[in-house]
């Protein structure tokens, strides 16, 4: 029996109550799923880079689902209710943070480096607005796919993975893909966590398992210096013995922008694939980390 099936990963119940198997696929998507290749051994690469990443954060007694590894591409975890939330801790001013904040790009050619990591939080179901419809609604992303994706572009008023800014006793979601500044809130909502979990999700789990991160892949070496630990997602959930919040599903190179002496251009995350490399040189990528990541 499933539990649930996403877009590169299946859940299936664990051999005891309120634990699962989370297996994965050889499968990788980009461009809010817009592009999905089947690639041999991707599964087994990011298992090895999850399972390393989390016996890594087990012993540093940060919370996660994780118990063990049971099978090349699976691991055994404690059952989680997720929050529907991307956290995603920044080093450096990279990727789409430059879309909301475009002050921090024009570093010729270099990216501007935060002295403490910023975090930010972004909802996982999507957002349909203006000129879709009048009433701005959320939606499942899967069926947002089915319905307003085509052709690999997204109709226009469609916002996936909108940015959350906090508001008193509210969330305010904004489009995550355009300069904050000058943009208005798509959506208002009641908060999926109360203010006093958000904090407990920030400064006990969110900070702490990037700098563990960070400084873990400081200390492998490469031709080109130590690997830079440049943003990190991650996502969570109440485990359903305890409610206890911890970190849940997993923590791979699709996690991550992860660099090589600091160098955008000796990257080894999943952006190679966003940028459409050869699938060769993608698969060789996740190889090489789920590697380094036996030395964490």
């Amino acid at each position: 029996m499933i539990i649930s099936q996403g877009k590169t990963k299946v859940i299936l119940p664990g051999p005891r109550k309120n634990t699962v198997f989370l297996e994965t696929r050889n499968v990788l998507t980009g461009g809010d799923a817009a592009r999905r290749e089947t690639i041999a051994g991707i599964g087994i690469h990011k298992t090895t880079q999850a399972a390393n990443i989390f016996s890594l954060l087990n012993r540093k007694g940060l919370p996660t689902a994780f118990i063990e590894r049971t099978s090349p591409n699976t691991l055994l975890c404690y059952q989680c209710e997720m929050l529907p939330l991307e956290l995603v801790v920044r080093r450096y001013a990279w990727g789409s943070y430059l879309q909301r904040h475009p002050e921090y790009g024009n570093q010729e050619g270099t990216a501007y480096r935060f002295d403490e990591p910023v975090w930010e939080i972004f909802h996982k179901l999507s957002v349909v607005g203006f000129p879709v419809t009048d009433k701005p609604y959320q939606i499942d992303e899967e069926a947002a796919r089915e319905q307003f994706l085509h052709n690999g572009i997204w109709q226009e008023g469609v916002y996936t993975d909108p940015y959350i800014q906090v508001d008193k006793n509210q969330w305010l979601l904004y489009p995550s893909k355009k300069e904050l500044s000058k943009s208005k809130p798509i959506l208002s909502m009641k908060p999926a966590c109360s203010q006093e979990e958000l904090d407990y999700i920030v400064q006990a789990i969110m900070l702490p398992t990037f700098l563990a991160l960070e400084d873990a892949w400081r200390k492998i070496m490469t031709t080109y210096g130590p690997m830079e630990l440049v943003d990190l997602k991650i996502e969570v959930g109440r485990r359903l013995d305890n409610n206890r919040i911890v970190i849940a599903d997993v923590i791979d190179n699709d996690s991550w922008r992860i660099w090589s002496g600091g160098n955008p251009e000796k990257q080894l995350d999943k952006q190679c694939f966003r940028d459409g490399n050869p699938l060769d040189q993608v698969a060789e990528n996740y190889a090489t980390l789920a590697g380094m990541t036996e030395e964490l």
